[in-house]
């Protein structure tokens, strides 16, 4: 089941072709794109502009993908994908060296089922560089714990090092500073913290610090103040104050996102912490549990010591997060995986028969509730998005979408026939189907909407770029990622700009052959300001192309 959700989920988004989406996806890819074309392998550029938001490494992935495969959107995507499939391998290692081989399995098709995940690892975003590294530094200082020799301690210590390296060098000290709220929050609560324990934590951070300084220091070299803007402004400014684009937005921010994005399978979180509680009065009574032998505190120890640690990965990290002022969803992506692993774990104990009488229950009610409500989520969501956007969606569109909704009622009945393993796989199953559906079906159609590609298709049959291009509210990016070969190396930083309605007075101004590109969203917005009734244009697309000093 594993393999062919994962062809679905990581392989199959490659085939469909969707045009590049701004503002991010087509800015990162025209980044990694010039990278390629001129070399510019220590600064992103973008029209030689360094671009000093974002470190190097989701941009390296890009670029050598780029490289190797041609200058297409599969190339663009695959890097993403493949992280992204990186991430839900890390949670299943985890789970799985942490409990046993069963949670791991069910964990790592958790997560890549889980709505949030799902979603963001077809966007851009460079958090999806971030999640394997910190699964796997927070798997293996766990590992570091429990191991007997000395020696064995040293090869985590120095594997820790390098992910924490590899996290710095795809989002900053965010991942040091992940790991460090998990797995410190873990053992102060334990009690398990010693001098040793963060001597092994100081050896991880020098080690990642040599892995990552290469790159910051050449970084600093070529870009005088980098290293003060990057930390100082856009890290330690960032978190404590509204200074940023993103500083603007409530403490309880991700509670919500959380909440939804881990739909559905956050809804069977309660089960183990149910199993756990159980278990735990069963040990301090020393009863027995309802299915199995009487719990003895050795049997137990560890599997509560494990969950703890991934409640203080899940709620930690949820608060350190919070407590920043600068919020986007993508920033609370690392706390999935341990979401992922304890709703795993209530199943996983169901299948091998060591789930606790009131779990069961609570196991069996949250899957009728899920088995109701799942099915109208898909058909609700799509109706949403296509008259939000006003999405043309064709008949064998909505016949796709009804048919996946269908199949979400089909694991309810196993479910009902105690086929607990059926149901389960058949339920992740159906959330494959539904993103699948949801690819094909919605996606190229947003995309449309929010890509630059028929502007560029327009400009490139005309053989030649005007003087100045302006876009009407929108960023050029994916403008350049899909010209010609011959007529990006020709441009320049003023030849394409991005244009707002404020600056509209601004066109009376403009140099002769000025063109303003104005999409079909944008112009009930323009009309408000400047009559465009009579004013000849120039059909490219989505687009509308005027001579800019005739738009007075």
């Amino acid at each position: 089941m594993a393999l062919p959700l994962a062809l679905l989920v990581f392989v199959f988004p490659l085939l469909l072709g969707t045009a590049l989406m701004d503002p991010d996806e087509g800015l990162h890819a025209s980044i990694a794109q010039e990278m390629v074309e001129r070399g510019h392998w220590i600064t992103p550029t973008l029209l030689g502009k360094p671009f000093l938001d974002k470190p190097i490494l989701y941009f390296w992935c890009e670029a050598f993908s780029l490289r190797l495969f041609g200058m297409h959107e599969a190339a663009v995507r695959l890097p993403g994908l493949m992280l992204g499939l990186l991430a839900a391998l890390s949670t299943a290692i985890v789970a799985a060296r942490i409990f046993n081989r069963r949670v791991g399995l069910i964990a790592g098709m958790f997560y890549a089922t889980t709505v949030l995940p799902m979603a963001l690892t077809q966007s851009p975003a460079h958090d999806v560089a971030l999640v394997p590294w910190i699964s796997l530094a927070i798997g293996f200082f766990w590992e570091s714990q429990w191991a007997a020799s000395r020696r064995a301690r040293t090869c985590y210590t120095l594997a820790i090092g390098a992910l924490l390296g590899l996290t710095c060098l795809a989002k900053g000290l965010v991942g040091i500073a992940l790991v460090g709220v998990a797995y410190g929050s873990y053992l102060l609560l334990t009690r398990r913290l010693t001098w040793a324990i963060c001597a092994r934590a100081l050896a991880a951070v020098a080690i990642a610090a040599f892995v990552a300084a290469s790159w910051y220091l050449a970084m600093e070299a070529k870009n005088p103040g980098y290293l003060y803007y990057y930390f100082i402004q856009r890290h330690l400014l960032g978190f404590a104050t509204s200074t940023q684009n993103h500083g603007t937005e409530p403490f309880w921010f991700y509670l919500p996102i959380v909440l939804a994005g881990g739909l559905p399978w956050i809804g069977f979180l309660p089960v183990t912490l149910r199993d756990a509680w159980s278990k735990r009065r069963a040990v301090a009574r020393g009863e027995g549990t309802g299915n199995e032998a009487v719990i003895t505190p050795h049997s137990t120890s560890r599997d509560a010591d494990a969950i703890v640690l991934l409640l203080c990965w899940l709620c930690g990290c949820t608060l350190f997060l919070s407590a920043s002022h600068s919020k986007l969803v993508t920033y609370i992506w690392p706390v999935f995986p341990p979401l992922a692993i304890l709703s795993a774990l209530g199943w996983g104990r169901l299948l091998d028969g060591s789930l606790t009488a009131p779990a069961r229950v609570a196991l069996g009610r949250a899957f009728r509730n899920m088995a109701w409500i799942s099915p109208l989520v898909l058909p609700a969501v799509v109706v949403a998005v296509a008259r939000t956007l006003d999405l043309h969606i064709s008949p064998w569109g909505w016949l796709a979408v009804a048919l996946a909704a269908v199949a979400l009622w089909m694991p309810r009945w196993l479910g009902k026939d105690g086929r607990w393993e059926q149901a389960l796989a058949a339920s992740i199953l159906a959330m494959g189907l539904q993103f699948a559906v949801i690819m094909t079906v919605v996606l190229p159609a947003v995309a449309i909407q929010f890509s630059a590609r028929d502007l560029a298709v327009a400009l490139n049959r005309s053989g030649r770029l005007p003087p100045r291009v302006l876009l009407m509210e929108e960023r050029v990016a994916s403008v350049i990622f899909y010209l010609t070969p011959e007529l990006r190396a020709g441009v320049h930083p003023r030849q394409l700009e991005s244009f707002g309605l404020d600056q509209l007075p601004q066109l009376s101004h403009a140099e002769p052959g000025t063109m303003v590109a104005i999409s079909q969203r944008w112009l009930p917005a323009v009309a408000a300001h400047i009559s465009l009734s009579g004013i000849p244009f120039q059909p490219a697309g989505k687009y509308r192309l005027y001579d800019a000093q005739r738009l007075k």
